[in-house]
């Protein structure tokens, strides 16, 4: 933007010098390409106004649709984990007791997927909002929406935050983030929507980073087991059976399973993500534009859910 001012006032200078020698023909000759020039910076910096605010949302829209959808596989993943467990051992000595026992860890899992699965809704919400803001046509709306939703965040930060704590590093750039807003480049409405909720919404971003570590270890634990599983059952077991000829489906079993071993990495990439979305909303914090940045990672999320489902589609088939 500053460089778009800078063209400005040059271009600014050079139309001056041409009414200055409105009289010499030539020279207006030799300043036609100058004063085309300061057409080409004016409208630059008419496009620059017109696009303030334009994707505000992409990334952090892309990012809470690409988490739900990731909960839904770890919810799927971690009951069928766990009913598999509890049947093969249904022969203890107090299979009642163990039935009560999983029911109530198992309850207390889903509904900590459940309050993360509301709390990712709720900040694509904010952003969705955010957006409408951004794109309205009124001068001096006030964006209640994006308020009340900044003002729910903000007393969730505060649950969330006697259940976990922020590291220095993290309260350190949440801390940076009022003072960015105040140099923000963005219209006037955006930048009192800004310059409330960067803090706020900083300090989500970052407790919400804390928290999808902890469900995607669980995740990574529960499908790891559920990949050795699969592997025992429907490939090795039937390739060590001699006595019974290897059926067809025994090869896209082993394809299947070779294709899902590296899912894990792409869980990486989902903590990664939401370290990354912190940046892009320091980014638009700035008054930069969000072209989706996250489209990578976000990809990577998409393709273990993928994954993750092929692998239980092919675990539900007669074994080979």
């Amino acid at each position: 933007m500053i460089l778009v001012r800078s063209q400005c006032q040059h271009g600014a200078q050079q139309g001056a010098a041409v009414f200055a020698f409105r009289g010499n023909a030539r020279m207006i000759k030799l300043l036609r390409l100058p004063l085309a020039l300061l057409c080409c910076a004016l409208s630059a910096c008419v496009t620059q106004t017109i696009r303030e605010g334009t994707d505000l949302s992409t990334s952090g829209i892309a990012y809470t649709q690409a988490v739900n959808a990731l909960l839904d596989a770890t919810t799927t993943e971690v009951i069928d984990f766990d009913n598999k467990e509890l049947i093969k051992g249904r022969m203890s000595s107090d299979p009642g007791g163990a039935l009560a026992q999983r029911d109530q860890a198992m309850a207390a899992l889903l509904a900590e997927i459940a309050q993360f699965r509301a709390q990712t809704l709720l900040l694509k919400a904010y952003f969705v909002n955010l957006q409408a803001l951004a794109d309205s046509s009124v001068k001096d709306d006030a964006g209640p929406a994006v308020q009340s939703l900044s003002d729910t965040i903000s007393k969730l930060n505060v649950s969330l935050g006697r259940k976990q704590l922020l590291t220095p590093e993290q309260s350190q750039q949440v801390g940076a983030l009022a003072g960015l807003a105040a140099q923000a480049v963005q219209a006037e409405k955006i930048r009192r929507a800004l310059r409330r909720d960067a803090p706020v919404i900083g300090t989500y971003l970052a407790l919400q980073q804390q928290q999808l570590v902890n469900i995607t270890a669980i995740l990574k634990d529960r499908y790891g087991a559920e990949q050795a599983l699969f592997h025992a059952e429907k490939v090795a077991a039937p390739y060590a059976n001699l006595k019974q000829p290897l059926d067809p489906a025994w090869a896209d079993a082993r394809k299947q399973w070779l294709m899902s071993a590296f899912s894990n990495q792409q869980l990486d990439a989902a903590n990664a993500a939401a370290e990354q979305l912190r940046g892009v909303w320091a980014d638009i914090v700035q008054g930069k534009n969000d072209i989706g940045a996250l489209s990578d990672l976000i990809g990577d999320i998409d393709q273990f859910v993928t994954t993750a489902d092929a692998l239980k589609s092919a675990s539900a088939k007669p074994k080979p």
